[in-house]
């Protein structure tokens, strides 16, 4: 069966999702659907003969819903419009007001149907988004970055604080509508770019770059000098929409410190540069990341040929584990180690570097190393001269003290003699006693040339340290040669043999080491044993830098108790000058010109078939 006009309008009305409230003439609710009781909380019993008036939240809401054109309230029509309604348990909504008016068909007024849609959630919405529009329009003022946004057409949109303050004098001109060219120009025309300075012939192609980039954004920051000495950071972002958003930042501050760093950093350069110490950064893994010039030069190579190759294949390969190991000693708690490297340049001398070696840690972790190298050469020379210095200035102390007690003993035993003699011949002639006369005067002859002697050998042996000055490379085989050669009536003459194995080259004056050969030789030959013909043997080893040279022979030997007190000044261990002739200064020679060379001189106790002395000297290096 069809549904009637009736039925379906009860339909719509019961399920009308908005409160539907049917009004008399007289503001008197007649009905209410389903939906005006679930929103007002009344019962559809409760709703009729209630006043419309209860429903308003307060009177001037249901004032100003009543129609203006009516001249008496009883005649007046409900308006439409927003009005704020009252539920049953006091609270409160908004709502939108849509009144129908009911008349019959004469025209007269029955009464209103009244729809009350509730709009409290878009109100609150609307409010939620003020509300976000003024925070972020207080967080756009309050951000320190120069914001603004242009159209499509370069049109200024909006722009907070900071962007009028960054541009400067131009920033109390701003307006909205202003375009991009017009801020530009403008800033220009005020002084704003020192790169740029009104009039230059710089000025156009700058400006003209500035707008480039404006319009062609790629999204990379440019910094530049800007008006009183700031600098700003540029930056322009292009939206989906075409809008572009215009970043401007006053980085002076960040500047400055940049450029104060980089100046640092050109100091700190032409420092490590120009300092005579070597310097190299290395990484973990050995490789150099940097070497100043004065290392580079050292190496042999540029700075740019060094950096990337192991460190390890510049240091000599002798000291490669040394320093291996001092590299991996280096913790956060010893983080510096210190030493001394020789090096032998190609020209044969000795190069001294005092290396201080140190490891930066991040925390335990390892970072790089960082050497620094000092040329202390001279320093190792000087070291070298006054020990030297001090080891000759012993020497002759030594000299001198000896020189003391043989003037008190032994140049006095002479004199002795002489006095005496002089006495003894005063006395003979005074009496008219002449018979013993020559052989006094044979006696005083022999004293003096016997003073002679021992000043002679004195004086010989007092200057030897100061003939020191003729350094060179000597042969001892050559020096030894010479040395027999002047020995060659003494040798000779004693039916002497001579037995040689390779003798090094050492350094210092030739003259005096052949004179310690002479010696050495001579006194082997001297003290023979009678009947037996000398065999002296020469021979060397070298051993921990040094070369020592052996002076070997058959003859009656040394007692062991002796073995240093031979090497004084004046000592004799046999007397009888008949068999055995000599002053007692030869070994003393030998002991000076052997120490004078940095080396030493001393008799084998060990060896009994005769005597040996072992001549040590340093090995050329």
């Amino acid at each position: 069966m069809p549904i009637s006009q009736k039925h379906f309008i009860q339909a719509l009305y019961d399920s009308f999702p908005d409160p539907v409230v049917i009004v008399d003439a007289d503001r008197i609710i007649l009905a209410a659907n389903p939906a005006a009781s679930k929103q007002f909380g009344y019962a559809p019993d409760e709703f009729r003969n209630c006043p419309a008036r209860q429903l308003y939240a307060a009177d001037e809401d249901y004032n100003a819903c009543l129609s203006r054109d009516s001249g008496k309230i009883a005649g007046e029509d409900f308006s439409d419009g927003v009005y704020r309604y009252r539920r049953k348990d006091g609270s409160t909504f908004s709502a939108r007001l849509r009144v129908t008016e009911v008349a019959d068909e004469d025209g007269t007024m029955r009464g209103f149907i009244a729809v009350v849609h509730d709009i409290s959630n878009y109100l609150y919405l609307d409010e939620e988004r003020r509300k976000a529009g003024d925070i972020l329009n207080m967080a756009l003022q309050a951000i320190p970055e120069g914001f603004a946004i242009f159209d499509s057409n370069e049109a200024l949109l909006v722009y907070n604080d900071a962007y009028r303050k960054v541009c400067g004098p131009v920033g109390a001109t701003l307006r909205v509508g202003m375009t991009a060219q017009e801020i530009v120009t403008a800033v220009y025309e005020s002084g704003g770019y020192p790169l740029a300075p009104v009039g230059s012939s710089e000025a156009a192609e700058w400006l003209e770059g500035r707008m480039y980039d404006f319009r062609h954004p790629s999204g990379k920051a440019s910094v530049f000098p800007y008006g009183d000495g700031r600098w700003l950071r540029v930056e322009n972002l292009r939206t989906e929409d075409g809008n572009t958003v215009a970043l401007r930042i006053d980085v002076t501050e960040l500047k400055e410190a940049e450029l104060a760093r980089d100046r640092q950093r050109l100091e700190y350069y032409t420092l490590v540069q120009n300092i005579p110490d070597f310097i190299t950064r290395i990484s973990r893994d050995l490789r150099f990341t940097f070497v100043n010039d004065r290392y580079a030069a050292f190496a042999g190579l540029s700075a740019g040929e060094l950096i990337g190759k192991t460190f390890l294949d510049f240091v000599p390969e002798r000291d490669r584990e040394r320093v291996v190991n001092v590299l991996g000693n280096l913790t956060p708690d010893t983080p510096i180690l210190s030493r001394e490297q020789k090096r032998t340049l190609a020209d044969g001398t000795d190069f001294w570097i005092f290396w201080s070696n140190m490891a930066v840690f991040d925390g335990d972790k390892l970072v790089e190393y960082i050497t620094v190298g000092r040329d202390i050469t001279e320093l190792k020379r000087q070291q070298a001269r006054i020990a030297q210095q001090s080891a000759e200035l012993l020497r002759k102390n030594e000299a001198l003290n000896q020189f003391t007690g043989t003037v008190s003993h032994d140049l006095k035993a002479p004199l002795r003699h002489i006095s005496m003699f002089s006495e003894m011949i005063s006395e003979d002639v005074a009496s008219g006693n002449l018979v013993e006369l020559p052989t006094y005067t044979r006696h005083l002859r022999q004293s003096a040339r016997r003073m002679d002697q021992l000043i002679d050998s004195l004086l010989d042996y007092a200057q030897i340290a100061d003939q020191i000055g003729n350094w060179q490379t000597v042969s001892m085989a050559d020096v030894i040669s010479d040395a027999i050669l002047i020995l060659g009536t003494f040798v000779r003459e004693a039916g002497a043999r001579f037995e040689f194995d390779s003798l090094p080259q050492v350094k210092g004056d030739p003259e005096l080491l052949k004179r310690l050969c002479q010696n050495l030789i001579g006194n082997a030959i001297k003290y023979r044993k009678e009947g037996v013909k000398p065999v002296i043997r020469i021979y060397s080893e070298k051993e921990d830098g040094q070369v020592r040279i052996y002076f070997q022979d058959n003859g009656i030997g040394v007692d062991p108790r002796f073995a240093k007190k031979i090497f004084d000044v004046f000592q004799r261990l046999h007397r009888d000058e008949a068999v055995y002739q000599g002053t007692g200064i030869g070994l003393a020679l030998a002991k000076r010109i052997a120490e004078s060379h940095n080396g030493s001189i001393a008799l084998d106790t060990t060896f009994s078939q005769g005597a040996r002395f072992i001549l040590t000297l340093p090995e050329m290096t």
